[in-house]
């Protein structure tokens, strides 16, 4: 059977499932798997109906649909609240944390009035950097530049000529340019990325005025129902760079945060978040720098046992809110039962230095 096919047969299901009602259900269901209390982060980046594929977003109908689902099938709380309630045993049923990084502006004017609307609380990760500024990080400069590159043809700094000649040929190759850039070490970094942007004809600063929170717009956030954590300054990958640049990166982000709010953030998200995006040491510089947690963005349900410093976070990317659903109620499933393997319960690593699953 071809994926095509077996995409389809997924979307009937689905449907069927969803709109004969027994979707709650199965999500309930799927939420008896953990036995001692789990839960859900989703993770969500921008929210607009640009239809921009260099800069791909959850278009607003698709997000105000999804949103209605989650409202009426699962308890929403912040991942702080959820994270205390695992160590207390009194995580609910159908738990789900919501979550947004890097702070593009439309989380303020398309997001979030759809989650006050639904009473819903979500935590904003900030790159603190870029807020309040026309700047947007290495990865948006990256796609911007290949949207407007008038070059059909370049020498990739990976080693091979490859053509620019349609949209599709510049998506395909942007990817391995961020692909690449984020495997490199900090000192060879800034030289590719340099490099590469000569290379595509568009080396002058090439900023996005207003794709970024202000800090009053991050005030008017919290006043919605977002809690703030800190997502670094500059978004690097923290396990690329020295403990020195990550340590400022970690410690320079939450000081900035609790100066222009009046109080820390207590959750940390690594950028990227991917098991070799950060490090032991980078962990313990997180939880050195106060933060009572952190999220990744591994696969997996969250239990007591999961490390307060590596909590996982992702879930669906599916436009038709049936499918979506039902992938929501599997992911819980599938990451429920990894913990459960022959009868008998079967633990996270945990955190290096100190007892897993303890902050």
């Amino acid at each position: 059977m071809t994926g095509a096919r077996r995409e389809t047969l997924l979307r009937w299901a689905a449907a069927g499932v969803y709109h004969t009602g027994l979707i709650r259900p199965v999500a309930a269901a799927s939420g008896l798997v953990t036995r001692g209390g789990a839960f859900q982060v989703l993770t969500y980046h921008r929210v607009n109906d640009e239809g921009d594929p260099f800069f791909p977003a959850v278009s607003v109908p698709v997000f105000e649909r999804q949103i209605a689902y989650i409202a009426r099938a699962y308890r929403v709380l912040t991942v702080e609240e959820l994270r205390e309630r695992l160590v207390g045993g009194t995580v609910p049923r159908n738990a789900l944390a919501i979550t947004f990084d890097d702070g593009y502006r439309d989380n303020l004017t398309h997001a979030a009035p759809i989650l006050a609307r639904h009473g819903l609380p979500a935590t904003l990760f900030l790159a603190t950097g870029f807020i309040g500024t026309s700047e947007v990080p290495w990865f948006d400069r990256v796609a911007l530049a290949f949207k407007r590159t008038n070059r059909e043809a370049f020498a990739a700094p990976w080693g091979e000529t490859v053509v620019l000649t349609t949209r599709s040929d510049r998506l395909r190759v942007l990817e391995r340019a961020w692909h690449h850039l984020k495997g490199l070490p900090e000192d060879g970094f800034q030289r590719t990325l340099d490099g590469l942007l000569v290379a595509l004809g568009v080396a002058e600063r090439t900023d996005l005025p207003r794709a970024m929170l202000t800090w009053d717009e991050v005030q008017a956030l919290t006043r919605m129902g977002f809690t703030i954590g800190a997502h670094t300054v500059t978004h690097p990958i923290l396990s690329r760079v020295s403990a020195e640049r990550a340590r400022a990166e970690v410690v320079n982000s939450r000081m900035t945060i609790a100066s222009v709010l009046g109080r820390p953030p207590r959750v940390f998200a690594y950028p990227n978040g991917g098991p070799d995006d950060y490090t032991e040491t980078v962990k313990n510089l997180v939880r050195e720098a106060g933060f009572a947690c952190a999220v990744t963005t591994r696969f997996g349900v969250n239990t007591r046992k999961t490390c307060a410093y590596e909590l996982r976070r992702g879930g669906p990317w599916e436009d038709h809110v049936p499918t979506y659903a039902l992938k929501l109620a599997w992911y819980a499933a599938v990451g429920g039962a990894a913990t459960y393997q022959n009868g008998r319960r079967q633990e996270d690593a945990g955190c290096s230095g100190h007892e897993p699953g303890v902050a």
